[in-house]
């Protein structure tokens, strides 16, 4: 299956079109160069054939490596832009130069005679020179990543004293391995292989101290491995033996190649993949060993020539060792200085942060309102002092308990069913109000904004602003009372009664509908004081008369109600009787008995239409009043 092969990854720089990437061991470029590879090194390794055969297979297998080079290189930088495509430039060109000198010497080796070593002619050792100098140029060039002073030169004086130590090292290297007495040749190929050396370590400075690097992944593996190996097949090809010296100098001149052309391949893969997400900001460390690692280095090298004497070599460590020496001084002035500098600014930031804290503590200390922070069980992990102020408790005593505890039970209901909105996301936010227990055993009122903060570093919870609106609460209540009830009977009025009808929909219920008979002359004679006290009588015989579930109302004047809900005319029959049985009870006013007569009609049926439900007890209680007066 194409699935199994491939691998579906969006193309760069189009959102529709998309590329399918194989797998890097069934991509046949890695496969070929890999075999190339492994095949070259096991022939080597396996031996059997002589000294011209391994020069000549040695030779004509670099100009299609390097070939290969030119080639994967340029489509690489095709693929790129910026330092990185310069770079790979660099490759595709120093990969044609190279090509140039290996043909070369493949062609001096096939008409020249017998030749039996890998010693180079000179125009493959200046072929191989210019294009390692070409690569470390645009190396030294290419941009560190920062835009910071301070890390640019921290930078170049850690890579400038690890390349000092390796210039010792390999500088000893080479004098012991006789380059002073070798021929321009055999100097050129040397010296090249020490600048290959020179470009691997700065390439792997370039990835260790800073990060930045043109080439990245396994692909930086290869290419820093081929020079390696390729240094060191330079170095001491001139001066190498044969027999089995020559077996190793073979395979350190091929592999280098076959590393270099995998790497633009591995890299073009890895651009094809697109750009990975970016990883999570991380502070550059400040601190490498490396430099100290180098300066040890130049320490055993001096210490390993002065065993031997005075030599080329020791005074060349001895060089290397000052220069080492230097680097590490002013790098560490420097640092002192940034170091310095850093604590003045951390001094500073202590000192704001600081007076930022005792700024907060004195508005949360003198604020009226409540800020608490709660857990995801909903326990209290932080509150503010003026909690003792508001609710009597310690803040201290608060610290663990679960705040739904503080509330009373008739309003934990709605708490609790917003509980899942709250927690359901970050910076989800809800508002209530509640009864919280007072640490007197009262309750007031509280008005809570809660915020979901557990995204927040420090906070890791919900956080809570209250504020007590007891006093605000009382208010509303009484004019909401006002608003709904009469002011001298304390019966609620022809709004509330309303209000309660549409609630009931769509049951039923049964109305009564009241309305005093000779109500004006109480008034036209005893007075309103008088007609007022009337009036209450009535009210408390309709609150008598009602029941539990019932609700009288007065509707204006000397007009009331009484509402039965879920009762029928029946029931409402009943209840009118018994209200005739108190108002037959006569009123005491200042000494005198005044009675109270009322019509009353009933009427059932449902409340979708409060107010038809009215008009027909309305009705039917003038019908009734129509028939006393006939009566």
């Amino acid at each position: 299956m194409a699935d199994e092969r491939l691998r579906r990854l969006p193309t760069r720089g189009s959102g529709a079109e998309t590329v399918y990437v194989r797998r890097w061991w069934r991509d046949p470029v890695v496969v070929c160069l890999s075999l190339w590879g492994l095949a070259t090194t096991c022939w080597f390794l396996l031996g059997g054939a002589g000294d011209r055969t391994q020069v000549l297979v040695t030779w004509l297998s670099l100009p299609p490596l390097d070939l290969a080079i030119v080639l994967l290189s340029r489509r690489v930088a095709r693929g790129t832009d910026g330092a990185p495509r310069r770079f790979w430039r660099a490759m595709a060109v120093g990969g044609g130069i190279w090509a140039a000198g290996d043909l070369s010497q493949a062609l001096i080796s096939l008409v020249g005679g017998p030749a039996r070593t890998l010693g180079a002619a000179p125009t493959q050792a200046g072929a191989a020179l210019v294009g390692a100098l070409l690569i470390v140029v645009v190396t030294l060039t290419y941009p560190i990543g920062t835009r910071s002073r301070a890390v640019r030169l921290r930078f170049y004086l850690d890579a400038a004293t690890v390349l000092s130590a390796a210039t010792v090292l390999f500088s000893a290297l080479l004098i012991g391995s006789g380059i002073a007495t070798a021929d321009f040749s055999a100097f050129a190929t040397a010296m090249s292989g020490f600048i290959v050396l020179m470009v691997g370590v700065f390439v792997t400075l370039r990835l260790g101290l800073s990060g930045s690097s043109p080439v990245q992944g396994a692909a930086a593996a290869a290419i820093i491995a081929g020079a390696a190996i390729q240094g060191a097949a330079n170095m001491i090809i001139p001066f190498g033996v044969q027999g089995t010296m020559l077996t190793v100098q073979g395979l350190t001149l091929v592999l280098p190649c076959v590393l270099a052309a995998l790497a633009a391949r591995l890299q073009e893969r890895r651009q094809a993949r697109g750009p990975r997400p970016a990883a999570p900001s991380r502070s550059r460390r400040r601190f490498s060993i490396l430099p100290y690692a180098a300066t040890a280095l130049v320490f055993a090298v001096l210490v390993v020539s002065l065993l031997s004497g005075t030599s080329p070599q020791a005074w060349g460590a001895v060089a290397g060792l000052l220069v080492n020496f230097a680097l590490v001084v002013v790098r560490q002035t420097l640092a002192l200085g940034e170091n310095a500098r850093l604590l003045d600014r951390l001094d500073d930031t202590v000192e704001q942060l600081g007076q930022q804290h005792n700024r907060l503590e004195a508005l949360l200390r003198h604020s009226s309102d409540i800020t608490s922070i709660c857990d995801a069980d909903g326990r209290i992990t932080y509150v503010t002092p003026v909690v003792a102020r508001v609710l009597g408790y310690p803040p201290e005593d608060l610290l663990g308990i679960r705040l739904i505890t503080l509330i009373h039970d008739d309003d934990q209901v709605q708490v609790s069913s917003r509980k899942d909105t709250l927690f359901g996301a970050p910076g989800a936010q809800i508002s209530y109000r509640a009864r919280f227990r007072h640490a007197d055993g009262s309750y007031r009122w509280i008005e809570v904004v809660a915020v979901n903060q557990f995204h927040e570093n420090g906070i890791r919870g919900v956080v809570s602003n209250a504020r007590d609106i007891t006093e605000e609460q009382a208010a509303h209540e009484q004019l909401r009372h006002q608003a709904t009830h009469d002011a001298l009977t304390g019966l609620p009025n022809r709004r509330l009664l309303a209000e309660r009808m549409r609630e009931l929909r769509p049951s039923e219920a049964a109305v009564l509908l009241v309305d005093l008979d000779g109500f004006k002359p109480i008034n036209d004679t005893y007075g309103h004081a008088a007609g007022d006290a009337v009036l209450r009588h009535v009210a408390d015989a309709l609150r008598r008369c009602a029941g539990p579930d019932a609700l009288p109302a007065r509707l204006g004047g000397d007009e009331f109600a009484v509402l039965l809900p879920g009762a029928g005319l029946e029931a409402a029959e009943r209840a009118a009787g018994r209200l005739q049985d108190l108002l037959a009870q006569p009123a005491q006013v200042d000494g005198r008995a005044i009675h109270a007569r009322a019509s009353i009609g009933c009427a059932a049926g449902p409340t979708a239409d409060p107010e038809a439900l009215l008009h027909l007890a309305d009705a039917r209680m003038y019908e009734r009043k129509r028939l006393t007066r006939i009566s």
